[in-house]
């Protein structure tokens, strides 16, 4: 009976390995970018050129004929490629606006209120945006006009936003979507 054996290989190791890095690269020809110039020499030679200074030719980029290289040391070639790759990441999570959600009723209290505005004006400040939802129950249907009165009441209580969604009725809620407004100053 034979045993078979699966090999897990990683993805970013093999990344490595294929990489275009001294041997690996194909071409016969390879355009070697230095401090001072750009020559056009063959693959060979730029690699004992890298050998000499114990560093490793690089492919930066395959696309152009003859594909460009540079002679540096590959691991921190590879460092700083993630430590990019990274701060890109951040900066595209920090990019990401997220959505609050705050509920009320028109028989809210006005202590409740100020607590709730508080809340309001802290997620405005901090770049997020707030969905206000004012929920209606029972004899409150009837009364939309005044509901929307209250919910713009309660809207002076909030400073410094702009509306993403104007406040509207949806069935039996009143909805509307604040965001930090942006202040222009005029430099007369």
């Amino acid at each position: 009976m034979k045993q078979r054996f699966s090999i897990n290989i990683n993805k970013n190791q093999f990344r490595k390995q294929q990489a275009l890095i001294n041997h690996n690269i194909r071409s016969k020809e390879v355009r070697l970018i230095l401090e001072s110039s750009q020559d056009i020499i063959s693959t060979q030679e730029a690699i004992s050129l890298a050998k000499q200074q114990e560093s490793d030719l690089v492919c930066v980029s395959t696309k152009s004929n003859p594909p460009i290289c540079k002679i540096m040391d590959y691991g921190k070639y590879l460092y700083e490629q993630k430590k990019k790759q990274k701060l890109a990441d951040k900066k595209q999570r920090e990019a990401i606006v997220d959505l609050k959600e705050i509920q009320f009723r028109p028989a809210t209290g006005i202590g409740d209120i100020k607590v709730k505005t508080k809340k309001i004006q802290e997620i405005l400040d901090g770049g997020d945006k707030v969905k206000l939802i004012m929920k209606l129950r029972g004899r409150e249907n009837a009364m939309k006009d005044f509901c929307m009165e209250k919910f713009k009441e309660f809207l002076t209580f909030v400073e410094n936003y702009d509306f993403d969604y104007r406040p509207s009725i949806q069935g039996n809620k009143i909805l509307a979507i604040l965001r930090k407004s942006v202040i222009i100053k005029n430099n007369d």
